[in-house]
């Protein structure tokens, strides 16, 4: 925390001093009524104070770590096994693997509504699947969280830890998430595990992407009153690696059915 908030503390601490000098200075002379008087007091407080809070937050945080050192890590005694019952029993009893298939792709590039079809697909074939976006774990677990790339990091690192509990369960998740750079999915691959991870990547071109956005997100984005939104004023990368491609401008019908055959495969 430290060394993260260096740069905002020094500034912060500068601006407060020089008001706080000033104060001084105004407090000291209407007091006084001696010019030299009011001057000296508030530069000594502007030299003195300054380094008297920064020895505060030094000695405060050298506490704090010494104090974290020395508390309890509970992490140690927990497990995973939290079941008799072993994820290939779960999906034998299922007749599916418990996989994630992500969905990644630019807002408006169709995550959702794909993912929907495929949802329907996999249900009227008896498979047991569901949908985790933006509404169902933003609206509670994850909102506290911003859209700022750490923040992202972590939405993403929950959601495929929940993820990764659903295919232990035998579940086929389904998750449509921006996931804009390839290190953030990434992070995913590797807690849900290789094995159970599968990316589709939606390709679509910004321009189509705005001309869907009946929310008018994309336009707002544009006139800086939505910051960090991705393909704008935040970055997309393309998949390195990904199980398939859907391209949501041409032939989607074509794309679906292609889908539906891969998912079959892939699910049991």
């Amino acid at each position: 925390m430290w060394n993260k908030n260096f740069d905002t503390l020094i500034l912060k601490t500068i601006s407060y001093r020089i008001i706080a000098s000033l104060a001084t200075f105004i407090i000291v002379f209407t007091s006084t009524g001696k010019l030299g008087f009011g001057i000296a007091f508030s530069i000594i407080e502007l030299i003195f104070k300054p380094i008297l809070y920064f020895t505060h937050e030094i000695l405060w945080d050298n506490l704090k770590k010494k104090n974290s050192k020395n508390s309890y890590d509970v992490s140690k005694d927990l497990t995973s096994e939290t079941s008799f019952i072993k994820k290939e029993e779960r999906e034998k009893n299922l007749n599916q693997r418990g996989i994630t298939i992500w969905f990644t792709g630019l807002s408006g590039s169709g995550k959702s509504t794909i993912a929907k079809h495929l949802e329907r697909h996999l249900f009227e074939k008896g498979l047991k699947t569901y949908i985790l976006d933006g509404d169902n774990t933003r609206l509670n677990i994850n909102k506290d969280l911003g859209f700022s790339i750490d923040d992202r990091k972590e939405n993403i690192r929950r959601v495929a830890e929940i993820s990764k509990l659903f295919n232990e369960a035998g579940i086929i998740t389904l998750c449509c998430f921006i996931s804009p750079t390839n290190e953030i999915r990434e992070l995913a691959k590797n807690i849900i595990g290789k094995e159970n991870f599968k990316l589709i990547y939606l390709q679509s071109s910004l321009e189509t992407c705005i001309e869907r956005d009946t929310k008018g997100l994309y336009k707002k984005a544009i006139e800086k009153n939505i910051p960090n939104f991705t393909g704008i004023s935040s970055p997309f990368e393309i998949p390195i690696e990904n199980d398939l491609i859907i391209n949501t401008e041409f032939e989607v019908e074509e794309s679906l059915k292609e889908m539906f055959k891969w998912s079959i495969q892939v699910t049991k």
